[in-house]
């Protein structure tokens, strides 16, 4: 059932259709009546015609005059006018009916044949314009219906058989006019309705639409052919942060197109899409709204009339910028490092594809050479002071890595303690020069508060090659790296295709480090401790050596670094500390006292005071026999757990000695707190002795500073005669070094202390003994002994 207010718009739509035709229906029935009083101009039809004519003219000056308000007050007609106007309209077309069913009502009986037949084709002619009107199905049919009951009318008063025929066509055309005039009002109608439903969807919408704007950060835009910006919305003259007069006469373009900078891609395929009337979809754009940069998200179509003429564009706006800077803050996250903010790997190993790329498109320009760099003794750091000051350090060492930075030059960190650089040059002096800088630089001390790191730096360089990808590249220059780290570190190397043997070497030293031990390739040799006023035998240092049955000896600055990276440090100063303590007790002499070295990481990852604990009670050792030697930079540790493991040992009665005192982050008022009995100088201050004077004031202030923290002080790396008596002079207790033996097997050890009755003469030592990579049965350190 139809509501009022559609029943209305179809009486609208009807009319407007019916009064549009109307002029047409009201000019023909017009002619048509004069033509027939014309003919039948008689004196006994005359008064008829007269008053035919007279009706008909007053008739049509009336059709036309409602023809015409019609026209001029469509738009502004209420529903009662158009009630009003559907009403007199069907009057009139009734009327009209009437007058022209009279026709042949008066005068085909009388006519004759000619006459008859004009009135036939009138009549038929008339029915026939009743469509016209038929928009509104009660004026056709009542304007149509007249005319043919008059027909019938007149073809009954004949009363000739014959016109029966005529009567049957008449009522078939009559049926086939009622039925089209039917159908039309059908389709008006359903023409109306579906513009009422329509327009009520136009408005939901329009309302949805402005729920949009107010509610959401999307807008509506919208230009004309010309691309000028037409009917702005509210949202979208907020957006721009102007008034809809002064948007409304903005070229669309202009806005979106930066006034200095060149347009961006996206940018740039939006103009071109304008241009070429190409629809396009989220288009991302950085636009310029007062003082600062907004991003926009653009979608839009273009806009074609029923005769696909371009109209302009219409679309949708979003201010994306928040989503933009988030997206921009993970790529940055996702390719820079968040520590240093340097690049990362991904971003790096990206850069030095591209690079690659470039080079072999250009092989005589375009040149580079790659920097792996690894920094040396960090591990110690971060695990003696702990992550936060490892964490600062990194930052540091990336700040003076960042001052050699330029528009040559990337620098990237990897992971841990290792930096990378791209260097667009292949010129190998180039390169390391850059790498010997880098060096000098990051060799200088890093400060915090009141301690003096020293880490170093290896590097390892590789040149671009046409026959190389991107990730040979790579793997060369850590090649080259490692090389460097094996022979001491603190330098650079550059790559030769042999450096990759010795990578492949480490790799398979590193696989069978930890089966070595349960094949029983390491052992412990042992080198005498002596007095250096007496000479007598005072103890023995454990240290560990791995003979490998394809690789030979193994030196310990190789194996030990290596254990300490896979974890098999642990198992391995385990085995050293039980081993040293299980031989000490087989000695005649219950006195000697047995030095282990244990590493930072036994400390701060492994229950040290247990394994200590258990080896001293399965071998019955006397814990005043074992000496724990550790590193400078473990005993400065300052976490509370490092300094409750040291305390700890020492209330086992183990004795705790501080080795290569010097070497390390020296700082007397870390030295002052710490749980220390012993300490060890290191041998770089003894080679040089007595010769270079700062070393005996150095060597000599240690001895004294030993003296009165109550710790006694021992010289190891002492090799001659001379170096032995200026120790003796300065006052240095113990002595240890090759003058008075070198590291011997159980067997020669044994033989040692019997042969010996605990007291040493000083030997003549030949050649350089100090590469001969000694090392503790468990602290790794990277001097050797």
């Amino acid at each position: 059932m139809l509501d009022r207010d559609t029943i209305d718009k179809v009486w609208l739509d009807q009319l407007d259709l019916a009064l549009r035709l109307a002029p047409f229906t009201i000019v023909t029935g017009l002619t048509v009546s004069i033509i027939v009083c014309y003919y039948f101009w008689q004196p006994s039809t005359m008064p008829y015609v007269v008053g035919l004519q007279a009706v008909n003219f007053v008739l049509a000056w009336l059709g036309f005059r409602a023809c015409a308000s019609w026209r001029r007050g469509r738009l502004v007609a209420n529903a009662l006018t158009i009630r009003t106007i559907r009403r007199r309209t069907i009057w009139v077309a009734s009327y009209a009916g009437i007058a022209l069913a009279s026709i042949p009502v008066m005068l085909f009986s009388g006519a004759d044949a000619d006459g008859r037949l004009l009135i036939a084709a009138t009549c038929a002619g008339l029915i026939a314009t009743g469509i016209c009107v038929g928009f509104v199905p009660a004026a056709g049919m009542f304007y149509s219906g007249s005319i043919i009951l008059g027909s019938f009318v007149a073809l009954a008063m004949t009363g000739e058989p014959f016109y029966i025929n005529i009567a049957i066509l008449l009522a078939i055309y009559s049926g086939f006019i009622f039925a089209t005039m039917i159908q039309i009002s059908k389709l008006v109608s359903l023409r109306a309705i579906v513009q009422v439903d329509l327009d009520k969807q136009r408005e939901v919408s329009g309302l949805l639409l402005n729920d949009f704007e107010q509610n959401s950060s999307d807008w509506l835009w919208e230009t004309d052919a010309q691309g000028l910006i037409r009917s702005p919305s509210p949202r979208f003259a907020e957006v721009v942060q102007t008034d809809r007069d002064c948007l409304a006469s903005s070229r669309f373009e202009t806005l979106v197109t930066p006034a200095f900078d060149p347009p961006s891609e996206e940018l740039a395929y939006l103009l071109s899409a304008i241009g070429d009337r190409r629809p396009f979809k989220r288009i991302n754009i950085p636009v310029e709204i007062g003082s600062t940069t907004r991003w926009w998200a653009l979608t839009g179509k273009p806009v074609y009339d029923r005769e696909k003429r371009f109209q302009g564009f219409r679309g949708i706006g979003s201010d994306v910028t928040l989503q933009h800077e988030y997206m921009a803050t993970l790529d940055h996250l996702a390719n820079h490092d968040v520590l240093t903010q340097l690049p990362n790997r991904r971003r790096f190993e990206q850069l030095v594809a591209e690079a690659q790329r470039a080079f072999l498109e250009c092989p005589q320009g375009a040149g580079y050479g790659v920097l792996c760099l690894d920094l040396d003794r960090f591990k110690q750091v971060n695990d003696t002071f702990g992550h936060a000051v490892g964490d600062d350090l990194l930052r540091k060492i990336g700040e003076r890595l960042q001052a050699f930075s330029g528009p040559d030059l990337v620098i990237a960190r990897f992971a841990g303690d290792e930096f990378a650089i791209l260097h667009a040059t292949p010129d190998v002096a180039a390169n390391a020069a850059l790498a010997e800088k880098i060096v000098d630089r990051l060799q200088e001390p890093f400060v915090f508060n009141d301690l003096y790191l020293d880490v170093g730096v290896s590097i390892g360089i590789s040149i671009a090659s046409e026959d190389a990808t991107s990730d040979e590249i790579l793997r060369k220059a850590d090649a080259a790296l490692y090389r460097m780290k094996e022979v001491g570190g603190g330098g650079y190397r550059i790559y030769v295709p042999a450096m990759d043997q010795h990578k492949e070497e480490r790799a398979s030293l590193m696989g069978e480090l930890r089966g070595g031990l349960d094949r029983g390739e390491f052992t412990l040799n042992y080198q005498p401790v002596v007095s250096a006023a007496s000479g007598e035998l005072c103890g023995f240092e454990a240290l560990m050596r791995w003979n490998h049955p394809v690789h030979g000896q193994v030196p310990p600055s190789k194996f030990i670094a290596l254990a300490e990276e896979t974890g098999a440090i642990l198992a391995l100063g385990e085995w050293g500390l039980r081993t040293a303590c299980r031989f000490a007790t087989t000695w005649q002499d219950p006195t000697l006292t047995i030095a282990v070295n244990v590493s930072t990481i036994q400390i701060r990852h492994s229950d040290l005071v247990a394994v200590v604990s258990r080896a001293l009670s399965d071998f019955g050792l006397e814990p005043s026999r074992l000496e724990l030697e550790i590193t400078e930079t473990a005993f400065l540790a300052t976490t509370n757990e490092a300094m409750a493991v040291l305390e700890n040992l020492r209330r086992l009665g183990v004795r705790l000695a501080l080795d290569d005192f010097g070497a390390g982050y020296s700082s007397l008022s870390y030295l002052r707190k710490l749980p220390v009995d012993k300490i060890k100088i290191d041998r770089s201050f003894i080679i040089d002795l007595p010769e270079v004077e700062s070393d005996v004031s150095i060597v000599k202030t240690i001895v004294d500073l030993g003296r009165t923290l109550g710790m006694t002080t021992i010289a190891e790396g002492v090799e001659t005669l001379a170096q032995r008596d200026c120790l003796r002079q300065i006052g240095c207790p113990q002595l240890q070094g090759y003058l008075f033996g070198a590291p011997a097997s159980q067997e020669a050890t044994l033989q040692m202390i019997a042969r010996k009755a605990r007291r040493f003469e000083p030997r003549v030592v030949g050649g350089d003994h100090r590469g001969d990579g000694t090392r503790s049965a468990g602290l790794a350190r990277s001097v050797v002994d």
